[in-house]
């Protein structure tokens, strides 16, 4: 079975870092009165500072699901892989902001960026990021998706504003919030996390493997102990008469039966034992440990446990950042990781064990996972990109009569927009653009490319052969001599790159390139095959406008000289003259309907091979 990697995490922390002083000024006072709990649970927890996507005044700046779709963007930047190209989306969260659809509709719905694709939305607390994460490998090792993204988004802080207290303290005269309540509002605070996930580890830099992960359920025997929605646990805010009496009754309040927490830190040590016994973990080979403890209160005791059994890590392994961004609930395992898997600390094969422990109805998530550091001058050549639920679009511009040129020009711009928006989701052309581009990369672009530029000329030739039209014809024929030496400075750009100049010279063409060969020679055998001038807006554009950018993304990458990209840096430079020549052509006055659809047509099938031929390099 494929593995699964964590290939990129993302962040997102709403705001400024609100310390420890100003978070009550922050949430606002009950009632006007100072909490009486606030220090006791600070002090116990130990966190320093948190984020809170509300303001001083309690107005939301971000939803949750806005805070998870930023947290995908920020992996994506860096990630080895298109937005488009992602297969499925697993969020999960503990209160979604809305009742209906699921929360990973309301994500996906905040990232037009991504394609049409697999949801699934998982709800819990603290195990609901695992869950969203092991719902994703899952299908990452049954080989049914390429390219996945998982997430975990909370957002506590609303639930903590002095409103939402006043209904149920306004019936209670002098009375305060019951502790159980306000525990949970100096503990939780905001942000989100975002795995980018594939089946292949990241060609440049670090990837976390996914060995395996165990989430396992003690609901059946143990009761509620953190829940909002009900004030035992039982009776549904929905069973009440209205939502007022249920707010008054404190049911709409998150609460937290701290009597219990001792019980989930125990259960949570006691899987965790197993998987020692069982063989599945061992406490020698960790490297790094993070522990989701809610408070450092928490540690103690689960360090009390692990040495009264002989299995305790080294506290040195230990990783956490609860003191500088709180605690997130699902989110933590996120960032955690994602502070980690930035701090330069990693190193190729140690090993990651993650323990997180839910208290909402006794669940526990353990994860094992592994350090891959990509090898530098031979990195691993990526394989095609799924087409899951990615088909091809079929969307074509709406069907107009063409009896101008401005609309024929109109029709090519967006057949160009559309190519070169297409190219930088083809493998190739995304490691350019992301920093990850080898020289065995670039020798095979040029390998490939030297059969079409070799036989340019050739085809325009013979276009030029079948004109009827003079005019035409020496400007096709004059193209063709421009053209016919090119491949020549290609195949030295090969050689002085390390190439071998005899398997440049016997490259065969691939799958793309057959069928774009055999489309446009097709084309040109015809009786006045104007039509090609589709096929000239394509390739020229190509030297034109990507050419030259390429050459200097390839010249940085790969630290070579100029003379080593010239082939594409002359394209780049000279190109645009023969775009003007064509769209001259385009504004003549023989242009008919007819003709213009020809080449409308003819330049949409050779953006598609041209891509094609780019897509099987691989």
């Amino acid at each position: 079975m494929p593995s699964a990697y964590i290939n990129e995490i993302g962040k997102f922390l709403p705001g400024d870092a609100i310390p420890n002083h100003e978070i009550e000024a922050h949430l606002g006072q009950v009632n006007g009165q100072p909490s009486r709990a606030r220090k006791c649970v600070l002090k116990r927890n130990g966190i320093q500072q948190r984020y809170y996507a509300i303001d001083a005044q309690q107005k939301t700046c971000y939803s949750n699901s806005q805070m998870a779709a930023h947290a995908v963007r920020d992996g994506l930047a860096n990630a080895p892989l298109m937005a488009q190209e992602v297969d499925l989306l697993a969020c999960g969260t503990t209160l979604p902001d809305l009742l209906v659809p699921g929360f990973a509709s309301m994500v996906h719905g905040e990232l037009p960026e991504l394609s049409p694709l697999e949801i699934v939305s998982t709800q819990g607390v603290c195990c609901s990021g695992v869950a969203a994460l092991n719902y994703a490998i899952s299908q990452l090792e049954l080989g049914k998706r390429k390219n996945a993204i998982s997430t975990a988004s909370e957002f506590a802080s609303r639930l903590f504003k002095h409103t939402k207290f006043e209904a149920e303290t306004s019936i209670q005269t002098g009375a305060s919030l019951p502790f159980d309540t306000e525990f949970l509002r100096w503990m939780l605070s905001d942000g989100a996390g975002a795995f980018i996930l594939q089946d292949r580890p990241n060609p440049k830099g670090l990837s976390l493997r996914v060995d395996w992960i165990e989430l396992i359920s003690h609901a059946n025997a143990y009761p509620v102990c953190m829940s909002a929605g009900s004030v035992d646990g039982h009776k549904s805010w929905l069973d009440y008469p209205s939502y007022i009496e249920a707010a008054q009754a404190g049911a709409m309040n998150l609460r937290q039966n701290t009597r219990l927490l001792d019980q989930v830190v125990k259960l949570g040590v006691e899987g965790w034992l197993k998987l020692i016994e069982m063989g599945r973990v061992n406490p020698q080979e960790i490297d790094w440990l993070l522990c989701h403890y809610s408070s450092h209160f928490f540690k103690s005791k689960i360090v009390d446990l692990l040495e009264k059994a002989n299995c305790m890590i080294p506290e040195h392994k230990w990783f956490t950042n609860l003191y500088t961004r709180g605690n997130t609930g699902c989110a933590s395992i996120y960032l955690m990781l994602e502070e980690l898997f930035h701090s330069g600390k990693l190193q190729a094969d140690q090993k990651i064990f993650c323990f997180v422990p839910e208290s909402g109805r006794f669940t526990t998530a353990y994860m094992m996972l592994t350090v891959v550091q990509a090898k530098p001058q031979s990195l691993p050549a990526s394989p095609q990109f799924s087409s899951v639920n990615k088909p091809e679009s079929k969307q074509q511009p709406a069907p107009i009569e063409v009896s101008k040129s401005a609309d024929l020009l109109r029709q090519l711009t967006l057949t160009w927009l559309e190519f070169e928006r297409q190219l930088r989701s083809v493998p190739l052309v995304h490691r350019l653009h992301n920093g990850t581009f080898s020289l065995e990369d670039y020798q095979a672009l040029l390998r490939n490319l030297r059969p079409q530029v070799a036989e340019g000329a050739r085809w325009i030739a013979r276009a030029a052969s079948n004109f009827t039209d003079f005019q035409l014809r020496s400007t096709f024929i004059k193209h063709a001599q421009e053209e016919h030496r090119d491949f020549q400075m290609l195949e030295q750009n090969y050689v002085a790159v390390g190439g071998n100049p005899i398997e440049i010279l016997n490259a065969q063409k691939n799958i793309g390139g057959e069928a774009l060969s055999a489309f446009i020679f097709h084309k040109a055998s015809q009786l006045d095959p104007v039509d090609l001038i589709g096929s000239m807006m394509i390739i020229e554009g190509v030297g034109n406008q990507l050419a030259g950018q390429w050459a200097k993304r390839i010249q940085a990458t790969l630290n070579l000289s100029t003379e080593q990209v010239s082939f594409l840096a002359y394209h780049g430079d000279n190109d645009a003259s023969h775009l003007q020549k064509l769209d001259a052509l385009l504004q003549a006055d023989w242009m008919t309907d007819d003709i213009a659809q020809r080449i409308f047509k003819t330049a949409q099938v050779t953006a598609r091979l041209y891509r094609l031929q780019l897509e099987e390099i691989e």
